[in-house]
């Protein structure tokens, strides 16, 4: 399929409001489609299913599926799409709401046993005249490195995103995960300085995956260095963690679960952070800060073989592939506007109107695009 065909299948099951979902892996040269042919809301219940998975923050919500197989592009190139700096208008009561609110959790932090909480808003932004797709077109064009997406469904709604932190890539024995944390402007460089609240924050996500992993029966385990990460327009530090399985056919959900929320979305320790935002944010996050990707796609994992060898090339390794992203730089789509998540680690070292001014750049990152 050709990717004119891809989009052009897309922008049909939109205007028939039917379920679909358009998606690009980092630095992938395929663009990848799945498209229901109703309305139903498939859920992933048993993480044994097959297909796309669109999971809320609140792992007690419905996980919504797209069932099937993704159909794939033989010719992906993205477009270039110039996009302009955005500035985000903010009323100065959303500035002084979540200054207090960052000043409650700094407060909580020193005077309880949480060690850090994720604390987020979301921002309207009103749009012109643009389709959800063309949005798309343009997150492929300026976030290479990110799993890019629009996800459709008529009961739910429209969200798009271009994520740059992986909850989880596991292929047979084989796992991926990262810790990522701390924020600053690209200004050009990837040679900058990080304080001491990003690397603590960051050291604290890291140790807490590292623990939660352990349970499991794992065969080896590799925490890589810590290295500064460039997301678009925005920089982050991450340690990429690695490992394999003593044997295949993991208790997937069981591993989500210890998983998901990391502290770089909701906090330490977990359920004391979770507490907090569920008593303090006064929104819901919905799909903000979930997960979403594909989920056990069998996949070719044979080596490539010489053609002059034909018995060798009836025979191929089949694997069921994982995928699944955190749901970070993403809007939800309306008639009239966008309605952008943000937020940002606190923990004791955190000066509250700095944490907003993050939350500002952040927003101002993914309306570049609108």
């Amino acid at each position: 399929m050709t990717t004119e065909d891809l989009f052009g299948k897309a922008g049909a099951q939109y205007a028939k409001n039917l379920p679909f979902v358009l998606y690009r892996k980092p630095e992938a040269d395929q663009l990848n489609g799945l498209f229901q042919e109703d309305d139903f809301l498939h859920k992933a219940e048993t993480f044994e299913e097959t297909g796309f998975v669109f999971s809320p923050f609140d792992k007690e919500r419905t996980r919504i599926l797209i069932p099937g197989i993704p159909e794939l592009t033989i010719d992906f190139e993205e477009e270039t799409v110039s996009v302009k700096s955005t500035t985000i208008k903010t009323e100065s009561a959303e500035e002084n709401a979540h200054i207090n609110l960052v000043e409650k959790a700094v407060a909580a932090i020193q005077n309880s046993a949480l060690q850090k909480v994720v604390i987020s808003r979301k921002q309207n932004q009103k749009i012109e005249d643009v389709t959800p797709i063309t949005i798309f077109k343009r997150l492929l064009s300026n976030y290479k490195t990110a799993f890019v997406y629009i996800w459709h469904h008529p009961h739910v709604g429209t969200w798009l995103g271009a994520t740059p932190e992986t909850l989880l890539s596991l292929n047979g024995r084989k796992f991926e995960t990262m810790a990522l944390a701390g924020t600053q402007k690209f200004t050009g460089s990837l040679a900058v300085a990080w304080g001491d609240k990003e690397i603590h924050e960051q050291q604290l996500v890291t140790d807490e995956i590292v623990t939660n992993l352990k349970p499991f029966d794992l065969g080896s385990l590799h925490v890589g260095n810590r290295e500064t990460y460039q997301a678009g327009a925005l920089l982050h530090l991450r340690t990429l963690i690695s490992g394999t399985f003593n044997t295949e056919g993991q208790n997937l959900k069981a591993l989500l679960k210890a998983l998901h929320p990391t502290p770089a979305v909701c906090g330490l320790p977990r359920d004391l952070a979770k507490d907090f935002i569920i008593k303090e944010e006064n929104y819901d996050r919905a799909f903000y800060t979930g997960f979403l990707g594909e989920l056990n796609i069998l996949k070719d994992t044979s080596k490539k073989r010489s053609r002059r060898n034909v018995e060798n090339l009836a025979y191929k390794t089949l694997k069921n592939e994982t995928k699944l992203f955190v749901n970070l730089r993403c809007m939800q789509y309306a008639d009239s506007k966008a309605i952008i998540y943000v937020g940002g680690g606190i923990t004791a070292a955190s000066n509250p109107e700095l944490e907003w001014q993050e939350t500002v750049n952040k927003a101002q990152t993914i309306a570049s695009v609108l």
